[in-house]
């Protein structure tokens, strides 16, 4: 599982950064919008605006995200999100975020564990902030005021 951290929208009021993994062509949020663009096309473009706007307009406010993982991870769904699309991301306090995949909740189905494939996207992306957790420990990242600093590529 070989991944860089790469960047997306590189505002003033937030850095937007998506999971690039080495042997698929798309970055994770590149195959969330091309899995869901067909599907709820009206939804997917509200939250690329919304996106775009925290990172250059609004910053990462707590009110737009809700924790899906428990402490210490900082897994996180996007709020901006409609019609039970979910949008999953790592959150780094209101400097950056690390956008993972996502997809449509199950209708009816309340639990992140009742969404199989939702909770994969979870469970992966606390694997990776426990690897970005490693390298912050030892100072290979560094998180400053406005970015994420360091070794952002990922050998494993």
């Amino acid at each position: 599982m070989n991944f860089s951290i790469i960047p997306l929208y590189n505002g003033k009021k937030a850095k937007i950064y998506t999971i690039q993994f080495s042997d698929k062509e798309l970055s994770e949020y590149e195959q969330f919008v091309y899995e869901n663009m067909t599907i709820v096309p009206d939804a997917v473009r509200t939250l690329r605006t919304q996106l775009k706007k925290m990172s250059y307009h609004r910053g990462l406010a707590d009110n737009f995200f809700k924790r899906e993982s428990p402490e210490p991870y900082r897994v996180f769904r996007i709020e901006e999100t409609k019609e039970d699309l979910r949008l999953y991301c790592i959150k780094f306090s209101g400097v950056a975020i690390i956008l993972g995949g996502g997809g449509i909740k199950i209708p009816g189905k309340v639990k992140l564990i009742e969404n199989p494939h939702l909770n994969a996207i979870c469970e992966l992306l606390m694997k990776i902030d426990d690897l970005i957790n490693e390298r912050i420990l030892t100072k290979e990242i560094i998180i400053t005021n406005d970015d994420l600093k360091g070794n952002l590529n990922f050998e494993i």
